[in-house]
């Protein structure tokens, strides 16, 4: 990689106020000086939480996607499990385990941790921590929440391919997550 090798400094927040403090969302608006010397008065950014996702697959290399409505976006969208991880987590390992097991009924055998990923750099502070879970056995009925209705979908690792391709799976976390765990699935 080449570089320019141009110093690049941080920006110092000289005021910050949560002016949205809500179950749902957390918006924050930070005064920050910028190393140009330029007072940005009004940065406004999403306080999000952080969740895992799960790259499941199967023995037979089926992999476990999930389909369901997502109010953001106002679609029913096809994506890779994901949960938020909650204050009583123990790690982002352990909401990963739970999700999986509570919206498709899957279990996995081995784990790898694929890093962390940025959400949005610019207008979020959340985290997505990916992970591949190989061995994934269908274990229990679904266990969902009373805010979800979510359909278990498996395919092959082509017709992934495919579906990323054709934009039937858009989100940009569940693409990321894929390539992550495709890249080591490929070393083997």
């Amino acid at each position: 990689m080449k570089s320019t090798e141009k110093k690049i400094d941080t920006w110092q927040v000289k005021d910050s106020e949560l002016v949205l403090d809500h179950r749902w969302a957390k918006v924050r608006r930070d005064r920050c000086l910028l190393p140009s010397g330029f007072e940005l008065d009004g940065y406004y950014y999403w306080e999000g939480g952080d969740f895992a996702q799960i790259f499941a697959i199967t023995s037979d290399n089926q992999i476990v996607l999930v389909r369901q409505y997502k109010h953001g976006v106002k679609e029913i969208v096809l994506e890779l499990p994901a949960g938020m991880i909650d204050t009583d987590d123990a790690s982002p390992l352990i909401t990963a385990q739970r999700e999986l097991l509570e919206e498709t009924g899957f279990e996995a055998s081995e784990w790898q941790k694929l890093g962390t990923l940025n959400v949005s750099s610019a207008k979020s502070t959340t985290r997505a921590y990916p992970f591949l879970a190989r061995n994934a056995q269908l274990t229990q009925e679904v266990s969902l929440d009373e805010n979800e209705a979510i359909e278990v979908v498996l395919c092959s690792m082509p017709e992934l391919l495919n579906l990323i391709a054709k934009g039937d799976i858009r989100d940009s976390n569940s693409i990321a997550t894929c390539l992550l765990a495709l890249r080591i699935l490929d070393d083997l």
